[in-house]
């Protein structure tokens, strides 16, 4: 079975994602998937996205392996369903290898996994209205 990874949210500031199936990994990619219509990305230098919450579910079995440029971030276990709050509270955002590519792996059996990632860096708004008003000009961005 394949692993679908849906993006449910996406800002300036944020993107809620989700990742389900079994037996395949996902790749959520910085600079590609989490880039807003509003914004650009690249043109601001590097992309740097932490992890600020997770939730997860699943079967029996399922196993959730959260890496990023080959470093294991998170191993979850998707019968005992749970989630971290890392918003500050308590526990501050994971920025382990935050300028890499996030790979969610399932393996076991099937498994859910929703992330808030917070974007930090690397993003360029297109809209300036604080500078321009009116006159803004959407099809660029801001340096």
């Amino acid at each position: 079975m394949t692993v679908a990874t849906t993006i449910l949210k996406k800002t300036q500031t944020e993107a809620i994602v989700k990742v389900a199936g079994t037996a395949a990994a996902g790749t959520i990619d910085l600079d590609v998937d989490l880039v807003a219509s509003t914004e650009s990305a690249g043109t601001a230098g590097t992309q740097l996205v932490n992890i600020s919450a997770v939730q997860w579910t699943g079967a029996a079995g399922g196993v959730i392996t959260i890496t990023r440029g080959s470093v294991v971030i998170m191993t979850l276990q998707a019968n005992a369903s749970g989630n971290f709050d890392m918003t500050g509270q308590e526990m501050i955002p994971d920025s382990v290898e935050n300028d890499s590519d996030i790979v969610v792996t399932i393996s076991g059996a099937q498994a859910e996994c929703w992330l808030r990632l917070r974007k930090v860096a690397g993003y360029n708004t297109k809209i300036q209205p604080e500078q321009y008003g009116i006159y803004d000009d959407e099809t660029s961005t801001s340096a």
